[in-house]
């Protein structure tokens, strides 16, 4: 199964390449022998600070709950 992977070329930069797993490839501008790179993938977490949607809304929840019932109990004494 082939995948996208970065390589990198000396005289061109960098490029990527669809391919099975392997550590050279050949640049197609050039001809020459490049290598393959390790790149961070490009993803992003939904929600606030990275942290999951519902993780938040939860929290958010309660800690709503949290100050409603410190406000009330502060109201009756």
């Amino acid at each position: 199964m082939k995948k996208l992977f970065e390589f990198e070329c000396k005289d061109c930069g960098v490029f990527e390449e669809l391919t099975e797993y392997t550590q050279t490839c050949d640049c197609p501008s050039c001809g020459k022998v490049s290598y393959k790179i390790i790149s961070t993938p490009s993803i992003q977490l939904e929600g606030w600070s990275g942290s999951f949607p519902g993780a938040m809304a939860k929290w958010e929840k309660n800690h709503w709950q949290d100050s409603r019932q410190k406000t009330k109990k502060a109201a009756e004494d």
